[in-house]
């Protein structure tokens, strides 16, 4: 009777443990990726932004995008980089008509992030392509300008705009900071949250759980606008490391240097979608080669 128990308590003990293991543990084999938490920390909106005093080229921009809109051309574009439409533009056939006479122009010079993906980046080809790059191309299609595509260094596009090196700022370009008091922009496009990415055997199972943490941004960011504008939100995080480029934030946390980064929803899925790291700053070099052409 005694062996028989001792071989019951036995078998339960190792059962005990097997379900432990399937509960808790990581399985053989499994491979963790990344993850969008639930929950947004701050929500923004994307324009084209023009340098002051140019109000009518920004109407002119605007009214296009309401006809492009109108006829389909702008979901149409949504929807092969996204999946699904998320923007903004009230739809109106009649939105350049309205404007009266317009002035005329041959070129139209956007200034545009490469480091923004999926809404203007290099791809592993070495093209210029995104969401935003798609947008622009209509835009100037629409009015049969020459487009003309120059990638800057972010931090100067207030300059690039003040000196008439570029006409426009293009490419993810939040309305938040110091843009809106600054520049001329078109009315929002597309709206845009904040969320954070981890790894799905973090632990971390929604934004609460960040706290405590180290989160990746890139400088000068809406990630850093977000959380500037939460103060006690971000007072709790452990540590805040501040990258160059997304690109750079994104291999720290691929290597366990940190536990999250934050960055635009539409980054985030694009990121977990497709796996190119590189499309967010770190094909650099190609937009070196592109000015020197």
């Amino acid at each position: 009777m005694k062996l028989r128990m001792i071989a019951f308590l036995l078998i339960a003990a190792l059962l005990l443990g097997t379900l432990a293991g399937c509960d808790g543990g990581e399985r053989e084999g499994y491979i963790p990726t990344p993850i969008i938490l639930s929950g947004t920390l701050e929500t923004y909106e994307f324009g084209v932004a023009f340098r002051q005093g140019n109000a009518a080229l920004r109407d002119q921009v605007d009214a296009a995008l309401q006809v492009l809109a109108a006829d389909g051309t702008v979901s149409q574009i949504a929807r092969f980089w996204f999946g699904y439409d998320p923007t903004i533009i009230r739809p109106n056939l009649y939105a350049v008509a309205n404007l009266g006479e317009v002035r005329e122009r041959t070129t139209f010079i956007v200034g545009f992030d490469v480091a923004a993906a999926p809404m203007s980046f290099f791809n592993p080809a070495g093209e210029l392509v995104g969401f935003d790059i798609d947008l622009a191309r209509a835009v100037a299609d629409y009015f049969d300008w020459t487009l003309e595509l120059l990638p800057i260094q972010w931090g100067n596009r207030e300059f690039e705009l003040a000196s008439g090196n570029i006409d426009a700022l293009w490419g993810g370009v939040t309305l938040a900071g110091r843009i809106p008091d600054r520049l001329y922009y078109t009315n929002p496009y597309m709206r845009n949250n904040q969320v954070f990415v981890t790894m799905s055997n973090s632990g971390i199972r929604n934004m609460r759980g960040v706290r405590g943490n180290v989160v990746a941004i890139r400088s000068d960011s809406a990630a850093e606008w977000a959380l500037a504008e939460n103060e006690s939100f971000r007072d709790r995080l452990h540590e805040i490391e501040i990258h160059d480029s997304l690109c750079q934030a994104l291999l720290a946390f691929e290597q366990g240097y940190v536990d999250a980064v934050l960055m635009d929803e539409v980054a985030a899925i694009f990121y977990i979608r497709t796996g190119d790291t590189d499309a967010f700053g770190c094909r650099m070099h190609l937009a070196i080669d592109l000015t020197e052409q």
